[in-house]
């Protein structure tokens, strides 16, 4: 009579289940990549937004006091980023107060239309 044989144990992992731990990781993998494009992509857009605010303070600050110098001019372009002066009257009431004048500055980047930031004020008219 033959012994009897146990079956053929193996300790280890089989294929596929390393197949699958690798598929699982490959996954995680690609959601964090994804995660950091994003936020990549995000901090470059507020440094942008941040340096357009910058120039668009500094823009209507030159742009609201009267100076000796040269009135600012009403576009221009500035690492990157094109500026927009509007200086019209401000019409009020009829109430026969101080005249007023509201200035716009708006920022855009180079080759995009859409507004980075847009500054809005009232100044006494000169």
């Amino acid at each position: 009579m033959a012994p009897d044989r146990k079956p053929d144990v193996r300790n280890g992992f089989m294929l596929i289940e390393a197949l699958i731990a690798l598929a699982i990781v490959a996954v995680m993998a690609a959601m964090v990549y994804d995660v950091v494009v994003t936020y990549g992509r995000t901090s470059a857009m507020a440094g942008t937004r941040r340096q357009a605010t910058l120039l668009a303070r500094s823009i209507l600050a030159s742009a609201s006091v009267s100076s000796p110098f040269p009135p600012v001019p009403a576009t221009g372009i500035d690492n990157g980023l094109v500026w927009k002066v509007v200086s019209e009257p401000y019409q009020s009431g009829g109430d026969g107060g101080l005249p007023l004048r509201t200035i716009t500055v708006s920022i855009t980047q180079n080759g995009s239309s859409s507004v980075l930031v847009r500054l809005d004020s009232l100044r006494p008219a000169t």
